[in-house]
This record gives structure tokens, sequence and C-alpha cells, in this order.
């Protein structure tokens, strides 16, 4: 490093803390790192957010004033020069602590961070990744876990896939939850819920047809429900001919992406039909408005959701299940109750924005120092 960069910490407070990510428009990474901005004490950090994709609604709009956001415009056919571009922005702002989210970012923040002499370099990693081949993780064997400092996983379940197959160290991840608002209004569990509703990308990942088709058997028991289901995707068309093929076109409304605190006071249920998952940012947003759960036990759900307790939990793939958990919420005034009064107490106690924002603060502070820095 630098001699001149060991003077300047001597005499700076703030640290200048940048984080990478593919895009800030709508996902769960998406609205971490806008949360994690937007909760940072200013008199100790000053943020900053580089995309490689800018464009498109998003939470762009929601960092605060001061922040600096750039777009590394990156494309195939032009990376060397948009990592080009990566590498000047973080010398130009003397970037302390490289904050990378998610595969595509993480490769190529980690390789360019070192270029830059980064002190600091950090992975957030949000997802099980199951579509990565033998490429990517003899990528993230040989060259990320070489490169940085500190991987965080948002799940013990996703912290262990990454140490069993991309072989990170077990000392060099940890887990650290993700993190929601909750400063939210709580829901009145005692009517009888119609309005089942749920929030996501329109992906495989999803598997919004189980749910689609448990709204369904519970239409054939004479349930005056519907279903809401808040996103996009690519699967969106397939999603809409699927309810008209089941002649559920009055019953389903797919809404497009909506600002989640006011889609989930408009719903009396969350459902969740994933087939894979870390920890949904969505599910911990419904939790946070005191809605009962009904939830596939995948991924990192069951860290947050004990059956019976939080939510009611089934296996993926079996609409009928899912839909017996519903009946169950439907018939159950006292159940409804006690599991959103639960779920709530839950996500304020483990996952409030305060607690883990202080974790990440001190992460920081803590890699900077085993540096000599601060």
């Amino acid at each position: 490093m630098p001699e001149n960069r060991e003077i300047q910490y001597q005499v700076r407070r703030k640290i200048n803390v940048a984080h990478f990510i593919g895009t800030l428009r709508i996902g769960g990474a998406e609205n971490q790192v806008a949360l994690l901005v937007n909760a940072m004490n200013p008199d100790r950090f000053n943020c900053h957010v580089v995309v490689m994709h800018a464009g498109g609604a998003g939470f762009s709009d929601a960092l605060p004033p001061g922040v600096g956001f750039y777009s590394i415009d990156y494309r195939k056919w032009n990376a060397l020069a948009a990592l080009g571009r990566l590498r000047r922005y973080l010398l130009d702002n003397n970037i302390d602590v490289l904050h990378c989210h998610m595969y595509h970012a993480i490769t190529k923040g980690a390789v360019v961070g070192r270029l830059a002499a980064v002190p600091v370099i950090v992975t957030s990693e949000h997802g099980m990744n199951s579509w990565k081949g033998w490429h990517h993780h003899a990528i993230e064997r040989y060259v990320v876990n070489r490169l940085v400092n500190k991987r965080i996983a948002v799940s013990e379940d996703i912290r262990q896939i990454r140490i069993r197959e991309d072989g990170v160290r077990p000392d060099d991840i940890v887990v650290f939850p993700n993190t929601v608002d909750t400063n939210t209004t709580v829901k009145d569990n005692r009517p009888k819920p119609r309005i089942i509703g749920s929030l996501g990308r329109l992906v495989d990942a999803k598997d919004f047809p189980v749910l689609i088709h448990a709204i369904r058997h519970l239409k054939d028991g004479d349930y005056d429900v519907c279903l809401k289901i808040a996103g996009d995707g690519e699967e969106r068309a397939q999603l809409e001919q699927l309810a008209g093929e089941l002649g559920m076109e009055a019953d389903i409304e797919f809404m497009g992406v909506q600002p989640a605190a006011e889609f989930l006071r408009s719903i009396d249920i969350f459902a969740m039909s994933s087939k894979r998952e870390g920890v949904p940012v969505a599910l911990l947003e419904a939790m946070a408005h005191g809605l009962p759960i009904v939830s596939t036990a995948v991924g990192g759900i069951p860290e947050v959701v004990e059956d019976g307790v939080e939510g009611l939990l089934c296996q993926p793939g079996d609409p009928d299940a899912l839909a017996g958990n519903i009946e169950r919420l439907i018939g159950d005034a006292e159940l409804r109750i006690s599991l959103g009064r639960n779920a709530r107490r839950k996500v304020v106690d483990c996952y409030g924005t305060a607690g883990v924002i202080e974790r990440w603060s001190n992460l920081y502070m803590a890699l900077l120092a085993e540096k000599g820095l601060r």
C-alpha cells in the first residue's frame, strides 16, 4: 500500500465504503444495499454504491443525499474498459472497504479491488447459486477466496454451501442475517382472511405454479379467497397463462412491481412457495408487518421461521400441503394472531436494522484494524 495512504488514515476519521452490485433494480440483495447505505452512521462512514448496470426503477431512488452513485456500464464487449472505470472510481474516492454483492460483482470486484489496492474486500453471499457450474466454483475457490478478506452469508445454509462447493475456509465466512425496517404498521389478524399475497421475482426458484395450484385447491373447497402477486420477471407470461388455463383470471392479480410496505398492508396472509431461497427479504418484511406466514421449508427459511411458532411450513412442490396450511389459518383466529405476534417479535429482536448495521460497522472497523489502519 502506498505510504501516503497510511498517513491519510491517521488524520481521516471517516471510512470510505463502496458497495458493488450488478444493479439496484428490484430484488432482495438490492434492497439490502439500500438499507445498509441508509442506515450507516454518516459521522463514521462515507458510502458509495457502484453498479454494473444502471437504468430502470429500483432502489437507487432510495439512496440518501451525499451517497456516491456510479455505473460502470459493464457489457461483455466493453468488459476491460468497464472494469477500468471501476478501478479508477475506487482510486479516485480512496475506498477503504469494497463490499461486493452476488457472484458476478464478487468475482470482478475481488480482482479489481486488489488492483486498486483497496485495503479490505468483503462479500455478501445472498443466495444458493444452484446455477453455478464447475468453472464458477473454480473461480471462487482459486481466485475469490484468495483475494477477499471476509465472506458473509445471510444464512447458515448458504454458509455451508459456500464451504462445501466453493472451498471457503470455515473461519473465513460468517453469518450476518438480512435486515428490514421494523418501523411498520402491524396487521390486525382477528378478521377472517381473504387476500393471500406473495412478493418476489417471477422466476423459477419461487415456484409460483405451486402457489397458484394451492389457491385452485382452496377455490375448489369453496373458500372465498384471492391471490395477489407483486413482482415481475421472466415467468410472468407463463404464470398468467396457467391462471387462464385453470379458469382463475378473476381470482389472481399479477400486480407487477409494488412498494413492499403498501402491498403488505393490503393482504391478509403472506405465502411463499419457493423451492430455493437464502433468507428472503420479502419474508422478513411480511414478518415485520405481523402477517401470518405460510411458506416452504427451504434454504434459510427454517432458520427464521419455526414451524408452528412464527409461521406454518411445508415441503416444496406440494400445493395440497400449502393449501392445507392456508386453510388452517383461515379457520383459526387464535393461531393467526399468535403466529403474527411471534413473527413480529422475532424480526424485531433478530433482524432489526440497528443491530445488523452495528455488526457490519464493527466488521469493517475490525478488518481495517487488522491491517493497522484504524
